[in-house]
């Protein structure tokens, strides 16, 4: 097996390993089901109050309810993001374990080539680990399993889909920039 693929498989692996370690200690529990629960809810509560016109009620009543849906989502949220937060350093704590392990084992070997030459500003971060002379194309193991951890982890993420719904997290101007600009 090529040092290209090693590294790669132990990047899933590393993935794997992280997301084992949040969901035992975040998405299985009884508290952050219920909060995703709510916030699945409330989410779908706003965007049937968005999608009428007209309806009952007068527009600044209808308003309120709007933001008051938005304020219980967003609390919601931050209660899920506190949760989180013992995973995620237990899986930052686990990431830099492997990478420590990845230089051990790769330490001054060249696991791949660039088909370009990098910017001398991400030069440092693809020849992390490799010797001065090597060249200017060349990729260390520690760049590939860290882009590699990012993709499998977005991955697994999507495919297990045991966090939090990535619905309408995003702020309003991001997602209606005509409304804010409007003042609405």
């Amino acid at each position: 097996m090529s040092k290209f693929v090693s590294v790669l498989a132990f990047s899933l692996i590393a993935s794997g390993i992280s997301e084992a370690i949040s969901y035992a200690l975040v998405y299985r529990t009884d508290q952050f089901q219920h909060l995703k629960q709510k916030i699945i809810q409330n989410e779908l509560k706003l965007e049937e109050e968005k999608q009428v016109v007209g309806g009952s009620g007068s527009g600044k009543h209808r308003q309120r309810r709007i933001e008051s849906l938005e304020a219980m989502l967003s609390a919601a949220r931050s209660k899920a993001g506190g949760l989180q937060l013992r995973s995620t350093v237990m899986v930052g704590v686990m990431q830099l374990l492997f990478i420590y392990v990845v230089n051990l084992f790769f330490r001054g070997q060249i696991v791949a080539t660039l088909p370009f030459e990098p910017l001398s500003m991400f030069r440092s971060l693809t020849h992390r680990g490799l010797p001065e002379d090597s060249p200017s194309n060349a990729c260390s193991a520690t760049f590939v399993f860290v882009l590699g951890g990012l993709v499998f982890k977005s991955m697994l993420d999507r495919c297990l889909q045991l966090g939090l719904p990535k619905g309408s997290s995003l702020p309003k101007w991001v997602t209606n920039p005509e409304d804010v600009i409007a003042g609405k």
